[in-house]
């Protein structure tokens, strides 16, 4: 998609907010530590307890409307919204002025903030919590990409069309075909495009379930190596201005019209105001936002909560009262292989060769060989919301985390069933029972839940670890066209707003737990990188649907 400049060179005073008393500097490379197969780079902060600019944790503010929004509830001349504020109310604020304003500070709100700079806007990013990275910073760091440099060094032969259908196939090609397809034809070039903001892109030899060819790329110290490299390039940028601990709590919109002129909220105890060209919703998603996850994510509601602290959804609700248009609020990614004792996310490759799940009851519940996230809502239902991963020496075998996992004391063992089922606590009879039934289907090449990707065998010695299913961000939000615009209903444009990321209404499915790896992050850079761009280079008068 190519743009030409709207704004013209001029000068724009910069706000060097980390020189106030009191603020913190912007984040950089390696000011926050962690790993992607532990509490994550927050642990210590408090996974879900990040420290907010005002303690912003929203309660009892879940939508009331459907999930294809409506109108906007209020007349454009002067009444009075929920969230929204008219400009002539803020004229008690503090007030500072931009080109584009990015709220949100993850892959998708970085991603933004650099494409604007990059095309001549000055640019301010607000961000509620008092660290960088959002959910960006607690993934892996992997994306399907087609075309790479990296694909081409390995010899594999891939197409987009291959790609798209494997992100289709999950959902049962009920998602919008054309957020998919953008995403697979910018993935060459979202690599290309960080790697030059210093990101380092290897591919993976293992071929991921549900991908018919080796395109799954991780960037070096995964999610947090990505964060470190795109927030190094933002402060090396005189044209971004960075604003930790900055919660926005509202749109501002002209007098006379609904069109979004800016934010508003508080920084510390300071109420302020930022009034821009355009505005760039990259809030993230609600996962951590009991109320809407209650609501449209019931299943989810017991799970561990992974998930990036500032996951509190208000984006999604500033935009919906202006009648934005939301779909998909019942899709999420979860993960079914969260470790209860050492609080990690476990190998899921002991299930995938041949390990099985019982629950408190020394039953097998589901197919175990599928996807992480398809398979967590499975364990969060069982008693408890936990369940048992049993192996024999045949995984621990072929397991890249079992040493680790003995070091740690979380491996229950026993020589037979009945001795395993003593170290779990559960019923000796049911839990010889399932085994015996799951080595009789073994023989038989097919078990009662149709899994054909069975072991040669499952015999003792047996090891057990117990586990629950995690949420790790939602995938719903804001329908936006293919340059990031925020759609309502009837396709009609929020002239000024713009929306990226966990905000958005995202690909994976229309609701549950499918799930490809790699959707919500690839979503994240790449729309947030196109969002960005049209923001700075379009005015609200000349902003239209971009199909």
């Amino acid at each position: 998609m190519a743009y030409k400049s709207f704004f013209r060179t001029r000068t724009v005073k910069r706000i060097v907010l980390q020189e106030r008393a009191g603020m913190p500097a912007p984040l950089q490379e390696g000011d926050c530590h962690g790993k992607s197969d532990t509490q994550g780079p927050f642990e210590g902060l408090g996974v879900g307890s990040v420290v907010l600019a005002s303690g912003g944790a929203l309660a009892a503010c879940s939508p009331n409307e459907n999930e294809t929004g409506g109108a906007a509830k209020t007349s454009s001349q002067g009444s009075s919204y929920q969230f929204a504020k008219r400009k002539s109310d803020i004229a008690g604020m503090t007030q500072t002025e931009t080109d584009v304003l990015v709220i949100g500070g993850g892959g998708a709100g970085l991603c933004a903030a650099l494409s604007a700079a990059e095309q001549g806007a000055q640019v301010t990013l607000c961000e509620k919590t008092s660290v960088l990275g959002g959910a960006t910073m607690l993934s892996s760091g992997k994306i399907p990409a087609v075309g790479t440099q990296q694909q081409m060094d390995m010899g594999e032969n891939d197409s987009v069309d291959a790609c798209v259908m494997d992100i289709m196939r999950p959902n049962n090609y009920s998602v919008r075909p054309d957020l998919v397809r953008t995403v697979t034809e910018q993935s060459k070039d979202i690599v290309e495009w960080t790697e030059k903001h210093g990101a380092v892109w290897t591919i993976d030899q293992a071929l991921y379930y549900g991908q018919t060819a080796h395109r799954m790329h991780t960037t070096a110290d995964a999610g947090k190596g990505l964060t470190d490299a795109l927030v190094a390039s933002m402060s090396a940028n005189d044209a971004i201005t960075q604003m930790l601990s900055c919660e926005m709590q509202g749109l501002v919109l002209a007098d006379d019209s609904d069109d979004v002129v800016g934010a508003y909220g508080k920084m510390g105890k300071d109420e302020l105001a930022i009034l821009a060209k355009n505005t760039v919703l990259a809030s993230s998603g609600f996962a951590n936002n009991p109320d809407m996850l209650a609501q449209y994510c019931p299943e989810a509601v017991d799970a561990f909560k992974m998930v990036a602290p500032g996951a509190t959804g208000e984006g999604i609700l500033w935009a919906q009262e202006l009648g934005a248009n939301l779909q998909n609020m019942g899709a999420y990614q979860g993960h079914a292989f969260h470790g209860v004792d050492n609080g990690k996310t476990l190998e899921q490759g002991i299930a995938n060769n041949g390990g099985i799940m019982v629950n408190q009851e020394g039953n097998r519940f589901a197919n175990e060989y599928t996807g992480y996230s398809e398979l967590s809502p499975h364990v969060i239902a069982q008693s408890d919301n936990i369940a048992y991963l049993c192996f024999t020496d045949a995984q621990v075998a072929k397991s890249a985390k079992y040493a680790e996992w003995e070091a740690e004391g979380i491996v229950m063992k026993g020589a037979s069933s009945a001795e395993l089922a003593a170290a779990i606590g559960t019923d000796a009879a049911t839990l010889e029972k399932t085994i015996t039934e799951y080595q009789a289907a073994i023989e038989k090449g097919e078990d009662k839940f149709n899994r054909s990707h069975l072991p040669e065998s499952f015999d003792g010695p047996y090891y057990a670890v117990k586990v629950t299913g995690e949420i790790r961000h939602t995938q719903g939000g804001m329908a936006t066209d293919l340059a990031g615009h925020v759609l309502r209903a009837d396709k009609s444009l929020i002239k000024g707003l713009y929306a990226a990321g966990g905000c958005t209404e995202g690909f994976s499915s229309r609701g549950g737990a499918a799930y490809m790896s790699g959707n919500g992050l690839i979503q994240a850079l790449v729309f947030g990188k196109i969002a960005g761009a049209a923001a700075a280079t379009e005015s609200p008068e000349s902003a239209t649907i971009v199909e």
